[in-house]
């Protein structure tokens, strides 16, 4: 029997079903309040959640196999020390209903049978799985609860949390005063904020809502979203705001959806044709050089603006296989460059901000020019910008032959660093050593226009960020490289005879 990518246990697993009366929100035709099986979907494990008295939810658990390293149910407590809810996350068969061991919180042991233990399945359950996610506030609270336990556990015995090196937890479906909003489904957690599918006035939208405490980055992307001029087609589209408050925790953004998701991911599913890519890199240019350009029109006033956390996780892919650049959290809005000056008295607290495998070099080594500092942080922003390219470059199939493998999707460094880089790690390579992301051999021996895409990622990604090209002069580039003739291989496909790149 094969295993579920990331998930220790059988693809075939099956966990007890059950849910507490006193749990409310719909589970689809599972987790009935008489306990049952049911059969989780590839890459899911069992979770099990109890208090005191009774069990509270069991069923099939989607966040990933790497939090659920065993076998049996061996519960943890979810939230503070010596709080009443217990958690167990495994992969065993029905491992769920039998809980082998002791809980911290509660000092009661829990297993089969009895009212303070988790009910026994009868032989034939119920069929269907238990979306936790889509399974209302109670357990999405008990979710994250869970979550933080195993946080917790881990913590204690000195390991990093696997698969949860940025998670949070994501609030509650918040009650705003917008009748016509609806939250249907978490798409993604952060930090500082859960991203949720949902309805406005019936109209599939995306919700972005911010942590308590999180009201200052809630308050900075809303800024950004509300400066004059800022409609463009390959800027996230803001449809409304909730300020923070007691009922909409940190702030709420509602956004236009993007189905396909973000660039990652998107890259991660899809290879693309030359046009394909093109046009993604095309569009993702020409939105940074929107945000950095400064816009007078009808006496309105739209600033420059730098992004500061350009990655392909806060880049999003459009119906129409365009860049939408959103997550604005760390961006600022410059002053007008006939009155900005160059002296460093007039730059805004900068730090080491964003994503870590994004920053330029001279961020990594805090040898940015503070005397203007404006254009500095524009510079980095193209930084960003070629990792970017490299990557949607890296997942072209050649039309020439569209069966040629192409190489798995990697982020930038990933080859050289790994999955998880660290600082140190990054200035070593980027700073030091000069390295960037490796180009491949037939990117520079292609003919016109394939063999202008190396010269255009190093004069993006340039050591010196003074000779870096601005984002106007990169989608100039890219412009002419669109309208040549597509070349007879795309640059990141790789034709195989023999060799380890073939396996």
């Amino acid at each position: 029997m094969g295993l579920a990518p990331g998930l220790p246990g059988p693809r075939n697993l099956s966990c007890v079903s059950y849910k507490h009366p006193s749990v409310r929100g719909g589970l689809g035709g599972a987790g009935g309040a008489k306990a049952g099986t049911v059969r989780c979907p590839p890459g899911q494990c069992c979770i099990g959640i109890w208090n005191q008295s009774h069990t509270l939810v069991q069923g099939c658990w989607g966040g990933g196999g790497a939090a659920c390293p065993s076998p049996t149910c061996a519960p943890s407590p979810a939230g503070p020390p010596g709080g009443a809810v217990l958690v167990c996350l495994c992969h065993g068969h029905l491992c769920n209903g039998n809980a082998s061991g002791t809980g911290t919180g509660t000092g009661t042991a829990l297993g089969l049978g009895g009212p303070r233990h988790g009910p026994v399945p009868d032989r034939v359950g119920s069929v269907g799985t238990l979306w936790l996610w889509g399974a209302g506030p109670l357990l999405l609270l008990l979710t994250c609860l869970a979550i933080l336990g195993l946080r917790r556990v881990r913590a204690h015995t000195g390991r990093p949390p696997r698969g949860c090196r940025r998670i949070g937890v994501p609030p509650e479906p918040p009650s705003p005063d917008l009748p016509a909003l609806h939250f249907l489904q978490v798409l993604q957690t952060g930090r500082f904020s859960a991203v949720w599918r949902g309805t406005l006035q019936q109209r599939p939208v995306a919700i972005k809502a911010f942590v308590a405490g999180a009201a200052g980055r809630f308050a900075a992307e809303r800024a950004v979203h509300g400066l004059p001029l800022m409609e463009h087609d390959n800027v996230a589209r803001l449809l409304g705001t909730r300020g923070a408050g007691p009922r909409a925790r940190g702030g709420l953004l509602v956004l236009q959806l993007y189905p396909a998701g973000s660039l990652r991911h998107f890259l991660g599913q899809h290879v693309g044709t030359w046009a394909g890519s093109v046009r993604l890199a095309l569009s993702l240019a020409r939105g940074l050089a929107f945000l950095h350009q400064e816009l007078w029109r009808d006496g309105l006033y739209k600033p420059s603006v730098v992004h500061r956390d350009l990655s392909s996780q806060n880049v999003l892919v459009r119906e129409d296989g365009t860049c939408a650049i959103g997550d604005f959290g760390l961006a600022l809005a410059l002053p007008p460059r006939a009155q900005a000056g160059t002296s460093a008295r007039h730059a805004v607290p900068i730090r080491k901000a964003g994503t870590q495998r994004y920053l330029a070099p001279e961020i990594l080594d805090e040898s940015l020019d503070l005397r203007a500092w404006g254009r500095a942080l524009r510079q980095a922003d193209v930084y960003a910008l070629a990792l970017l390219l490299w990557e949607i470059l890296s997942r072209c199939q050649a039309p020439s032959d569209p069966g040629a493998p192409v190489p798995a999707f990697r982020l930038a460094y990933e080859a050289e660093l790994g999955a998880s880089p660290t600082g140190a790690q990054l200035r070593r390579l980027a700073v030091e050593e000069r390295r960037r992301p490796l180009i491949p051999p037939a990117w520079h021996r292609a003919p016109q226009p394939g063999g202008a895409l190396p010269e255009l990622l190093e004069d993006c990604w340039d050591p010196d960020p003074e000779a870096r090209l601005s984002a106007e002069r990169a989608l100039q580039r890219l412009q002419r490289l669109a309208a040549g003739p597509p070349p007879a291989r795309c640059p990141g496909a790789v034709t195989c005879h023999v060799g380890p790149q073939c396996r």
